[in-house]
């Protein structure tokens, strides 16, 4: 069986790696005492899957932990997750399934939301007309120019609101660099720690659907 925790991920964990993260989510259930399942090889590890980590700095309200566990109902699990789980990493909602949802292989793209301290140029929006948009990405140490309109699937500005889904996932668009474009370009005043994840979506034939609907299936 997997429970699939939604988890946040604020305050000092924002600025936490994902691979230190995921230690903390380990040693949780450890100290749950849930009865989790480990791989057979010769190095064995606890089968668990997380979704594509989100910059470091930036906040989430929807992240998502599967853990390949026995003996214990989703219910059973988010309360005893959250006893032992530091409070900025803690699970929001859970849910059983008969096998992994391969969230990490599935999802495609996420909402962001960046809080700015003056008003967000209405323009902005403007990049969803272009049929490329090219900006410099750093790989490796090294200055790369990528067309990334592909990625991005709707902007809307509000006052000091930006509204972004970009693509997740085995396509991924870093919310961090675009955002650090977007400062260079249109002079908007924030900082990563002022970008959220606020939903992630996999794609149904033709349409997008939050994970939240998609764990009901």
């Amino acid at each position: 069986m997997i429970i699939v925790v939604k988890h946040v991920k604020a305050g000092d964990f924002a600025y936490v790696s994902h691979l230190d993260t995921m230690d903390v989510l380990h040693r949780t259930l450890k100290r749950a005492k849930i009865d989790v399942n480990y791989s057979q090889g010769f190095v064995k590890h606890m089968l668990t899957y997380a979704t594509t980590p989100i910059p470091l700095g930036t906040q989430s309200v929807a992240e998502y932990y599967a853990v390949d566990c026995n003996g214990i109902s989703a219910e059973e699990f988010l309360e005893r997750f959250n006893e032992n789980v530091p409070q900025d990493l803690r699970g929001v909602t859970a849910v059983a399934k008969p096998k992994n949802p391969n969230l990490a292989g599935n999802v495609v793209a996420s909402d962001f939301l960046i809080k700015c301290k003056n008003v967000v140029p209405v323009e902005i929006e403007d990049i969803m007309d272009e049929n490329e948009y090219v900006i410099d990405l750093n790989k490796k140490g090294e200055i790369i120019q990528k067309d990334v309109r592909s990625m991005l699937y709707s902007i809307f500005v509000d006052g000091k609101n930006l509204w972004i889904r970009s693509a997740t996932g085995n396509t991924n668009l870093r919310i961090d660099s675009f955002v650090k474009h977007l400062i260079k370009v249109y002079n908007i005043d924030t900082t990563m720690n002022d970008i959220t994840r606020l939903a992630q979506f996999v794609q149904l034939e033709d349409k997008l659907i939050g994970v939240d609907d998609y764990l009901k299936l």
